[in-house]
């Protein structure tokens, strides 16, 4: 059980993989930090792809 104020969770294999190379490219100090930029890069994608499609649009 995690301490106060923690969670736990199961990751697969393939998303350790993909956490380890956040970890690499990024140069996260641990796992949080991976996941917690990993977060952040997938939102500013997000954005970014509905910046896109509002433009897109707008053109029309």
């Amino acid at each position: 059980m995690p301490p106060e104020g923690y969670n736990s969770l199961t990751l697969s294999d393939e998303v350790m993989e993909q956490l380890g190379a956040v970890m690499v490219e990024y140069d996260c100090d641990s796992l949080s930090d991976a996941v917690s930029t990993a977060s952040a890069l997938a939102l500013k994608q997000d954005e970014a792809k509905l910046t896109r499609i509002l433009a897109d649009k707008l053109e029309d």
